[in-house]
């Protein structure tokens, strides 16, 4: 290891004493069911030697203004209560900075603790912030969106607006099966432009997915050898599909079968410029955001941000998901 490597290693060290704040929205069944065990952890990291205090949203955009204010106090850890969405808001404040991102999960899916292998249990995943290891991982970007797990355009992304709009939503994980199952019947396959460098090619495709980590809706593998250290995002693009054969690439990605290889085509970059022939549908962590350029106008830029944010991730994470001990 070169001496490079070493700073780097010794600055992603715990601190012996830790400054931080604990982000929760108390009208959300995140807080309102574990309020009792998020008050425990506060008492629990202040006897660990943690400086923590416990700040509660009181409208839409306060975790990302809480964050942002954490940045600036120079403080060490954002400890996020809540689910991939509220992660995403912290991560645009935190991105480049010295700020760590800690979890304790309380959402839908939990994409990013199932990921890492941080425990579900609010009372588990506090050991991880006093026990676990810092590391340096990579964020995507759409644009100047951050992302930590994925963005995808197409067919998923078009539930998730869907959902959005709908009462459906308050059903949580159901209500993205009933939706896809309806949209999935008829949804159109679309012609996108991808430019790579100097390299540029159409495809035809029913969703692309474009993974800075593996999992995806918290049970399958788009993006199946992406690391969130490396520097690139993996794309995966899901050939257009008549009905009958989308059945077939759901299950072969559901059972994690060796041939779901031959429904894709999959590679890695560090920035992808995309061009759509009419504006399709794009996600990011699970919200939605927006839609596809038009070829004639600036493209939709996908990239990566290597090692732009600290997490706190628990000593024995998965060995596939970072390519650095």
């Amino acid at each position: 290891m070169q001496e490079g490597d070493v700073q780097e290693q010794r600055s992603l060290e715990v601190p012996q004493k830790i400054s931080a704040i604990v982000i929760a929205n108390p009208t959300a069944g995140s807080y309102t069911q574990n309020a009792m065990q998020i008050e425990e952890t506060i008492i629990r990291l202040r006897e660990h030697g943690w400086d923590v205090a416990l700040k509660l949203t009181e409208a839409q955009g306060d975790a990302g203004r809480l964050a942002r204010e954490a940045v600036e106090q120079q403080l060490d850890v954002v400890v996020a209560v809540g689910g991939d969405g509220t992660i995403n808001e912290v991560i645009q404040e935190l991105a480049g900075s010295e700020t760590a991102l800690g979890v304790l999960p309380g959402g839908t899916v939990n994409v990013w603790a199932r990921e890492t292998g941080i425990p579900l249990d609010i009372v588990q995943a506090r050991e991880v912030l006093m026990h676990g290891q810092m590391r340096r991982v990579d964020l995507g970007k759409v644009n100047d969106r951050y992302f930590l797990l994925m963005a995808t355009i197409g067919f998923d992304a078009e539930v998730t607006h869907a959902v959005e709009r709908k009462p459906i939503k308050r059903f949580g994980v159901l209500g993205y099966i009933l939706m896809g199952t309806w949209l999935g019947l008829g949804y159109p396959n679309f012609q996108a432009f991808l430019q790579q460098g100097g390299r540029a090619k159409r495809v035809r495709t029913l969703q692309i997915i474009f993974g800075n980590t593996q999992l995806y809706a918290g049970a399958i593998k788009f993006t199946w050898q992406a690391r969130c250290d490396d520097g690139l995002l993996d794309v995966c693009v899901v050939r257009s599909q008549n009905i009958f054969g989308r059945i077939f690439v759901f299950a072969d990605f559901l059972f994690g079968r060796k041939k779901r290889q031959q429904w894709v085509r999959y590679e890695s970059s560090r920035e992808i410029k995309v061009h759509t022939s009419v504006p399709v549908a794009i996600q990011v962590d699970g919200d939605p955001t927006g839609y596809t350029a038009l070829r004639g106008f600036p493209p939709t830029i996908f990239s990566v941000a290597p090692g732009a944010l600290k997490v706190i991730v628990p000593n024995d994470i998965p060995e596939p998901l970072f390519t650095r001990e």
